[in-house]
């Protein structure tokens, strides 16, 4: 979708598994609030930073391209955009590459301006409005479940049960992606303006590792604009991986 991605502005918060706060679901709150406010374009869900948009894409595009080669993902039918917003990713990233794909998004004004955006009905399956804190995947069904730039807005506790459920949502050989926006130095940061938070490398992994995945394959976004924070691209498979004959 779209999220912190300048380097400036924020406060730290405490860099353990538990990012600490009084009242998570004020925090949530402020996140809706900000991001409902914003302008529904490509501007709008890069958080007003110039000059991302086509690089992000390309950078994604070509992550995609090389988890195709190696084989990490080899089906195509349906994927699902986390924090979809107007569906920038989905248009752009998702759609070339999936037969469907379902968005989901907690601002309702943004999911329905996708339906501009994007254009065509063709390729979109469902849109969900909610909250990732509280969504719950529809069970086996997604080949890619794709995160970007919306992961710092849930607590470490609330990322973790919903990385859980997006396993329960991964179709057999399913994976999940991440593409956040990293902090240096080891230390988690919060961005009081939009309530989000911006954690290392190191407890994504250790948060996805809590929840039941492992690392497949991992690249670094170039293009990108000097000042801001770097972003990873982290794609993971369930530890205990979906079978084709589970029940």
């Amino acid at each position: 979708m779209r999220r912190r991605t300048d380097s400036s502005d924020c406060c730290e918060a405490p860099g353990a598994i538990e990012s600490s706060t009084d009242n998570p679901h004020k925090v949530y709150e402020k996140a809706e609030t900000f991001w409902s406010r914003c302008s529904q374009d490509e501007m709008g869900m890069l958080g007003g930073t110039t000059g991302l948009h086509a690089p992000d894409v390309s950078g994604s595009i070509n992550f995609l391209n090389t988890l195709k080669k190696n084989n990490i993902i080899t089906k195509f039918e349906n994927a699902l955009d986390c924090g979809s917003g107007i569906g920038r990713v989905t248009k752009h990233v998702l759609m070339p590459a999936y037969k469907s794909v379902d968005m989901v998004d907690l601002v309702d004004e943004l999911v329905a301006t996708s339906a501009v955006y994007i254009g065509t009905d063709d390729g979109i399956g469902e849109k969900f409005v909610e909250g990732l804190q509280t969504f719950e995947p529809p069970v086996r069904k997604y080949d890619i479940i794709w995160i970007q730039w919306v992961s710092g807005q849930l607590t470490d506790q609330d990322l973790t049960s919903f990385l859980q459920r997006c396993i329960q949502g991964l179709a057999p050989g399913g994976t999940v992606v991440i593409k956040e926006s990293v902090s240096n130095g080891g230390k988690t940061l919060f961005h009081d303006t939009d309530g989000c938070w911006t954690r290392p490398e190191s407890l994504i992994l250790k948060i996805a590792e809590n929840a039941g995945l492992k690392v497949s394959h991992k690249a670094i976004q170039t293009g990108f604009p000097k000042g801001l924070f770097s972003v990873k691209m982290i794609a993971f498979k369930p530890v205990h991986p979906v079978e084709e004959n589970d029940d």
